[in-house]
């Protein structure tokens, strides 16, 4: 009886801990990263900027004016914004990120799921872009470069390594992180 006893508590804690070591980054279910964004930012920057999307070599968009882009339109500004974000293609294995071209504008975010080994290389790529927004702004605009210098930059629990430069940046930070934990 007490082995009995024993064998089914010992089964009890087992899947009592295999319980709590799931998780949904943990399930390997796929997320959503455009909409995790669009659900992070105010509207009017939804009205207002596009959202690219690379998976797979391919760009998508959405928000903004992306229904006034072709598929060209679409493959070419989101290589643009990539490169202005300091990204190669090679180094993504997922993107989504948003970035205002404008010079009088410190605007990007980006959540980035960097291709094996390539973290370094998404964390220095976004760094340098931040670099460059501050000191593009740094004796121009006070305001923008108040954005551009608290930008924020991290790798979160997940391993997606997320970028956000914007009026909002803690509000907007907060709801990604959430998002993706």
């Amino acid at each position: 009886m007490k082995r009995i006893f024993s064998l089914l508590a010992a089964c009890v804690l087992a899947l009592g801990l295999a319980a709590c070591g799931s998780s949904p980054a943990s399930s390997g279910e796929p997320k959503d990263y455009a909409a995790i964004l669009a659900a992070a930012r105010p509207a009017e920057d939804n009205e207002n900027y596009v959202i690219f999307h690379l998976k797979d070599g391919a760009y998508t968009a959405s928000g903004g004016y992306a229904g006034d882009l072709t598929d060209e339109d679409v493959a070419s500004q989101g290589a643009m914004c990539l490169q202005m974000l300091g990204l190669a293609a090679e180094d993504v294995q997922e993107a989504v990120f948003s970035v205002s071209l404008m010079n009088v504008q410190s605007y990007g975010l980006a959540i980035v799921k960097p291709a094996d080994g390539k973290e370094a290389a998404v964390t220095d790529g976004l760094q340098t872009f931040i670099d460059g927004q501050k000191a593009a702004q740094e004796n121009y605009l006070a305001d923008q470069y108040a954005i551009a210098k608290a930008a924020k930059l991290e790798t979160v629990k997940s391993g997606e390594v997320v970028l956000v430069m914007c009026p909002e940046q803690d509000t907007v930070f907060s709801s990604i992180k959430d998002a993706l934990a």
